[in-house]
């Protein structure tokens, strides 16, 4: 197409995009990708033209007006788009960090089935021995109340994400380092869960436990998914160049580990200051704490299933891939 004629069949929308002061992120939104549409043919065709010079700035003020409404409050720009949205466009590496994580955890459960020793070589003796302590004095969720909550939870938090970081940071390895440290983390869980059904408490277990394992397990899941995308970054560049697939990577994986803190934080908050208040109400058969053990249990796993697994889906469907790297070359 001649530059002219490619001029005319556009002007008139230009002028418009230039001249409108549109409010619905959408309409901007679509105005962008036709723009960024535009200026990639310019650069083929017309590279030192002046309407490649001219779309170039239309793009950039047409892209800055988007980031200026959505920054207007970034932290429910972070939470409500960008961190769900990451996830979305990388759904398979999430529902495959889960699938790692599950099987781990159910081949800790087998084998601890299979093996006696099983659960002391993977809890250790001294834990196991406490813990069985424990069950015989009729508290065998004891552990959560030994210690004060406030030390307690500075324990459990700086260990958590200091693990959280080994899963997330070893996917440098091409992925290696992050499938090794959920294998170990999945077999622990699994192992841990095994030790309780075996003493008949299994179904308290899950329930007391996961007043703040809900979050922590989401974490490792969230840690290991960041981990697979900077390993698998460098292994599968797709239409990218390593470079750029790389640098992608980086800032996506980095994003999801950000986003796992917070749950991080309230799970070492509910595990040091709430968990022993159920375990206690669970100890005395109290009927209204085991209730609301369980819609706290379900109702937190059906949110977390929501948000990363379809709230992200759906916000990515909305959001084309060309947008979505678009965007990611921005922000870095």
């Amino acid at each position: 197409m001649r530059e002219t004629t490619f001029i005319d069949k556009n002007r008139s929308r230009w002028l418009e995009i230039e001249a409108s002061e549109k409010e619905d992120p959408d309409e901007i939104s679509s105005d962008f990708i036709d723009l960024t549409s535009d200026l990639s043919y310019a650069q083929t065709h017309y590279p030192h033209s002046k309407i490649t010079s001219y779309l170039n700035f239309l793009s950039a003020g047409v892209y800055k007006s988007i980031y200026q409404k959505q920054d207007k409050n970034p932290i429910v720009n972070f939470w409500k788009k960008d961190f769900p949205l990451i996830l979305g466009h990388n759904q398979k590496v999430l529902w495959l960090a889960t699938a790692f994580f599950i099987i781990f955890c159910v081949l800790g459960a087998i084998c601890s089935n299979i093996e006696p020793n099983f659960i002391e070589a993977v809890l250790g003796k001294g834990y196991v021995d406490m813990t069985e302590d424990n069950i015989r004095k009729g508290i065998p969720f004891g552990v959560y109340a030994d210690a004060s909550p406030f030390k307690m939870f500075l324990m459990i938090f700086s260990n958590n994400f200091f693990v959280g970081l080994l899963v997330f940071m070893s996917g440098v390895l091409l992925g290696i380092g992050t499938f090794y440290h959920t294998f170990k983390n999945g077999l622990m869980v699994g192992t841990f869960l095994t030790m309780f059904f075996k003493h008949h408490l299994g179904f308290q277990a899950i329930f007391v436990i996961n007043l703040h394992g809900t979050f922590e397990l989401m974490g490792l899941i969230l840690e290991c998914t960041a981990g697979l995308i900077l390993g698998l970054s460098f292994l599968f560049p797709y239409t990218l160049t390593r470079k750029q697939a790389i640098k992608k990577g980086m800032f996506e994986s980095a994003k999801i580990f950000i986003g796992t803190i917070p749950f991080t934080f309230i799970a070492a908050f509910i595990e040091s200051y709430i968990t022993r208040l159920g375990s206690a109400g669970l100890q005395k058969s109290n009927l209204l704490v085991s209730g609301l053990l369980v819609v706290l249990f379900i109702a937190c796993w059906t949110f977390l299933v929501w948000y990363f697994f379809i709230y992200s889906r759906k916000l990515a469907q909305e959001t084309p891939l060309e947008q979505y790297l678009k965007n990611i070359s921005h922000e870095k």
